[in-house]
């Protein structure tokens, strides 16, 4: 299938991990599995929600756990047995399935759990109790169980298995996970992409993207000779002064000169949008349609795109919920600073504004903007604003009143509502009208990002 690399396999079926999740061989649409959980055959996201004995209920606090088949807040309440919950009070521990007061009473195993006077000779010693406190509250009494981790319903000691998306296999300091299948890090044919194992690769491949990418100095697995002045495309050979090539696919130039994964396209043709290797024709959205990782979100259409600056997810729109980088909260048991959740709602907080984009994704709208590329050289924090050295290392669209003379610049941001910045990273900013300084896009690479930028917008002025 063409843009495999793009694909995960569920049962007979194949879909998209960005859009779709796949629980016990079912897909479940709407939810990514880069974010999900699977309760039974059905996908749930942990962040707002909580699977009890196969059944997904909506959490009402950060603070919730399953006992059986029902939900129970943890601060107010405690689970007894596995299946009882009783109101959480002073000196109040379980035992088995019922409760007792550790004052006057102990818990004995004599074999099965049953409450005792402290005075018998079964109870604890007070080390012993001190002990238990010590190690959760409030401290309890039950039966020696299996911890061991399992695999999907299976248990398995991780010294000797591991499990990989459900499925079990003999563990090795030189295995890995690849998907539901496992490889040998000595293995230089074999090559794992995106949760995807590819068998009999070129050696010193690379993955990027999804997409696999044989060395520099590879040549074409053809019979005959290529001919002067032509290039391996894949296969096949192709001339790069009248065609260009798309990851293994030889194209006409006429048809336009920018790639878009295997597939070339005119970068000025506004109903086409390349999407991180998938190219969308937008005559039917007529153009309303932006990208969220490798999909298409569209406007008007209740979705809304969460992103950070290695993936992105659509979520269907919910009331009171928002994006915090990759993730989509419910604002009655989060909250969001500078792209990191913390338990602890603020319902009236204000939600920032905008996400940033991958770089590609700002053309062509920021080719007539005045915009510059800025280094991260040092932040610091005060008074709820980050304060950020940005060192000036390209300008975009720039008239000459307005040219960056000094390369260094202090620039404020709301530190919660603002996306999350890192030392040494590039990325696009935009000055606005007021002074104030904008995020724009993901980490760009000094190199091919910013080569690729100032290509496509001085391409099209002219």
């Amino acid at each position: 299938m063409e843009g495999i690399h793009h694909l995960h396999n569920c049962g007979n079926v194949s879909y998209n991990i960005s859009g779709s999740s796949c629980c016990n061989g079912n897909i479940s649409p709407g939810l990514s599995q880069l974010v999900a959980d699977c309760c039974g055959s059905v996908a749930y996201n942990p962040l707002n929600e909580i699977c009890c004995d196969s059944k997904v209920l909506t959490q009402s606090s950060t603070h919730v756990k399953c006992c059986g088949k029902d939900m129970y807040l943890t601060t107010t309440h405690m689970c007894c047995g596995g299946n009882r919950i009783f109101n959480r009070k002073e000196n109040l521990s379980c035992c088995g399935n019922t409760t007792f007061d550790k004052t006057t009473h102990c818990c004995c195993a004599n074999p099965e759990l049953v409450v005792m006077p402290k005075h018998e000779t079964c109870c604890p010693k007070a080390t012993d109790e001190m002990k238990e406190s010590q190690q959760g509250s409030p401290p309890t009494l039950t039966l020696p169980k299996n911890s061991e981790p399992k695999c999907r319903t299976i248990p398995f000691n991780p010294q000797e298995k591991m499990c990989c998306s459900g499925k079990l296999y003999k563990a090795s300091a030189l295995t890995k996970c690849c998907g539901e299948h496992v490889y040998t890090l000595s293995d230089d044919s074999v090559l794992c992409c995106n949760g995807v194992l590819h068998r009999n690769v070129p050696e010193q491949s690379e993955c990027v993207g999804g997409v696999i990418y044989t060395a520099a100095n590879t040549t074409c697995q053809m019979s005959t000779r290529p001919r002067l002045g032509e290039h391996c495309c894949g296969g096949q050979t192709f001339n790069p002064r009248t065609h260009i090539c798309c990851n293994g696919h030889s194209h006409n130039k006429m048809n336009g000169n920018f790639c878009c994964g295997s597939e070339v396209y005119d970068h000025h043709n506004q109903f086409l949008r390349c999407c991180s290797g998938h190219l969308y024709n937008l005559t039917q959205s007529r153009g309303k349609a932006e990208c969220c990782g490798n999909l298409l979100l569209q406007y008007n259409n209740n979705q809304t795109c969460c992103s950070s600056s290695t993936n992105s997810i659509i979520y269907q729109t919910k009331p009171k919920h928002r994006c915090c980088g990759l993730y989509y909260y419910n604002t009655s048991l989060w909250s969001c600073c500078a792209e990191h959740l913390k338990p602890t709602p603020k319902p009236n907080s204000s939600p920032a504004e905008y996400r940033i984009k991958p770089l590609m994704d700002l053309i062509p709208e920021m080719c007539n903007k005045t915009v510059f590329f800025g280094k991260v050289e040092s932040v610091a924090l005060a008074n709820y604003q980050r304060h950020v050295v940005l060192k000036v290392v390209g300008q975009v669209n720039v008239k000459s009143e307005k040219v960056i003379k000094d390369p260094w610049l202090h620039v404020s941001l709301d530190h919660c509502n603002s996306p999350a910045t890192d030392n040494g990273m590039t990325y696009l900013w935009e000055e606005n009208h007021n002074g104030k300084y904008k995020l724009l896009s993901h980490p760009v690479d000094l190199t091919s990002d910013i080569y690729m930028f100032y290509s496509v917008c001085y391409q099209k002025k002219g």
